[in-house]
């Protein structure tokens, strides 16, 4: 595994093509001097005296920088009064020739006879599941001890946005930098009285580095049940959508209230690529393998604010831009040549292989901005830059953008009848994808009866729910007893194709929320839970009448007699269970 002890430093600096955005850095300049609030080493939480978590931000210009320079090192930080940093470098496994990044922390000053540490590297993952972790129990003898893997993560996979390790952070009110999330929880251990030392287990942090996993929100696509609209390429080709997802997602798209002609330039290959991001968020897997139209499918992302997509358009195609395509891709896409990002991604192939084109007599037909930059970056009088993406909106996601359709109705084709009589306007196509429900016609009402009777605002919080893909509040208020039931209800009504919601339904359930859960279970008749909070109630009743005699006992006139029935039938039987045998 490349276990590292005592030194790090001195260790050859490897050649490493970066992968990331097509092999080129995404992070921008930083002016000398100056480093963006947030970058660096950044306390998180004090857990113990001499126990602290710490996180270390790494723009990822940092990291393709040790190709040339031999080490990196994060700003000092303190832990039980010794001063301790991140160390970073470049490592080739020499069978394989796998370039790797190298992971260490530092003692900087030892204490007499050395320090010992119990300390977790993690390099986060946007999904927790998938972050990469490793424990260690070290002495650090010497002042510069230093201890890791060599072998921390494979470069390739790190720099592969595919791999979720890549972070987007803002620097400014219009811009973001591409980084890498490093986590430190270090605890110092002292000796104890007979002079050896006990380890024992880390605590547990109660913040966390790492990013909630993103919400399964996603659309069938090609899905052309129910479209109502066609979008005409310049072949007089057509592909249907619907206009409300279009609508929410990129509205720029909707030039007029009927059909839409797309530019000429915009293949069904490419578009269908669109539309399944649209629809599912789902980025291209490497087909096909032509840069021309990884870098439409670029354009038409930048130009309607998904970022994500555009940043995998690009690593997707710069493997795909080579010096014998390079000047062909530039004639084709002059119109395109002002985007800074497409310049420069040129730019770096042209340099790269220039005494070879230079003898390309198509090489005459260069533009003339493209030319004169070249020629200073040649002559080392204009350096080649890193490529900057603006600042891309981290709210807007596929889960945020049904959220919005959800609660403005717009471009509606369903009316929903509420029990009480009120109308909900929905969107056939998202409820197909929600349910296993067949939704013709234009209204569909639920059916009448007391199981059926809950508050329109309960409702419209399920629908939106039902919509984003998650029930979690998006302001992190607690699950309302009546919500819980209520998507539990649905869940059974409309056979719900998406299992997030009744697992997050399933896990708000306490001791705590048993009774009333237990009492609007056998109100709406919905029996798994009401075994799931019947079994937790009867294991706290006794506590609860104690506690709160007046809220159980009004709690309880609302039950049914075969509630009231079953109820003390799970207590005495948990009551049983409790005495001793003889």
């Amino acid at each position: 595994m490349g276990f590292a002890g005592d030194s790090v430093g001195g260790y050859p600096s490897n050649a490493f093509s970066p992968y990331s955005v097509g092999g080129y850095s995404t992070s921008p300049k930083r002016t000398r001097g100056v480093q963006a609030e947030g970058l660096g080493m950044t306390k998180l939480e004090d857990l113990e005296k001499k126990c602290s978590l710490w996180r270390y931000r790494v723009p990822l210009s940092d990291i393709h920088e040790l190709e040339t320079v031999n080490s990196k090192y994060g700003d000092e930080f303190m832990v039980a009064d010794t001063p301790w940093r991140m160390h970073l470098q470049q490592r080739t496994d020499q069978a394989s020739n796998a370039v790797y990044l190298a992971v260490h922390l530092q003692c900087v000053h030892t204490l007499a006879g050395g320090t010992y540490g119990h300390f977790k590297i993690s390099i986060a993952n946007r999904d927790p599941d998938k972050s990469k972790g490793k424990n260690f129990h070290c002495h650090f003898k010497k002042p510069g001890s230093a201890w890791g893997l060599h072998h921390f993560i494979q470069l390739e996979r790190l720099l592969n946005p595919e791999y979720g390790f890549l972070e987007r952070f803002e620097i400014g009110d219009n811009e973001a930098i591409t980084c890498v999330n490093i986590e430190i929880l270090l605890k110092v251990i002292d000796p104890g009285h007979d002079g050896t030392y006990v380890f024992g287990q880390l605590p547990k942090p109660s913040k966390s580095l790492h990013h909630k996993p993103p919400i399964q929100a996603s659309l069938l696509w090609p899905e052309q049940d129910f479209t109502d609209m066609q979008f005409i390429f310049g072949s007089g080709d057509s592909v249907g959508a619907h206009r409300c997802i279009i609508q929410c997602r990129c509205p720029k798209l909707l030039v007029s209230e009927g059909d839409v002609q797309l530019h000429p330039n915009i293949t069904p290959e490419v578009f269908d690529m669109f539309l399944k991001f649209v629809y599912s968020e789902e980025t291209p897997d490497g087909r096909p393998s032509n840069a021309e139209a990884f870098i439409d499918l670029y354009q038409l992302a930048i130009e309607h604010d998904f970022v994500f997509l555009a940043e995998k358009c690009l690593s997707l195609c710069g493997p795909l831009i080579t010096g014998s395509n390079v000047l062909d891709l530039i004639n084709a896409k002059q119109n395109e040549l002002d985007d800074p990002t497409l310049q420069l991604i040129f730019l770096r192939v042209l340099t790269s292989n220039y005494d070879a084109l230079i003898e390309d007599p198509r090489f005459e037909n260069l533009p003339g901005k493209l030319n004169r930059r070249l020629s200073l970056i040649m002559r080392s009088k204009e350096s080649l830059g890193e490529i900057v993406f603006p600042r891309g909106n981290d709210d807007k996601t596929l889960s945020s953008d049904l959220h919005g359709l959800a609660k403005s109705e717009a471009n509606s084709d369903l009316e929903f009848i509420l029990p009480g009589g009120s109308t909900m306007h929905l969107h056939k196509i998202v409820l197909t994808n929600r349910t296993s429900q067949q939704w013709e016609g234009s209204s569909h009402q639920l059916p009448g009866g007391p199981e059926y009777e809950f508050s329109d605002a309960t409702y419209v919080q399920f629908f939106e729910a039902l919509y984003r893909g998650t029930i979690d509040s998006p302001s992190g208020e607690p699950l309302t007893p009546e919500l819980i039931t209520l998507t539990l209800k649905m869940d059974e009504e409309l056979q719900l194709t998406n299992p997030n919601l009744r697992k997050e339904c399933e896990a708000a359930i306490s001791p705590q929320t048993s009774l009333p859960l237990y009492v609007l279970a056998c109100k709406h008749q919905v029996p798994s839970l009401a075994d799931t909070s019947k079994a937790l109630l009867s294991r706290s009743f006794l506590d609860k009448i104690r506690d709160e005699p007046d809220r159980v006992w009004e709690f309880m006139e609302e039950l049914s007699k075969q509630g009231i029935t079953d109820l003390f039938k799970a207590f005495t039987q948990h009551i049983i269970e409790l005495q001793p045998r003889a």
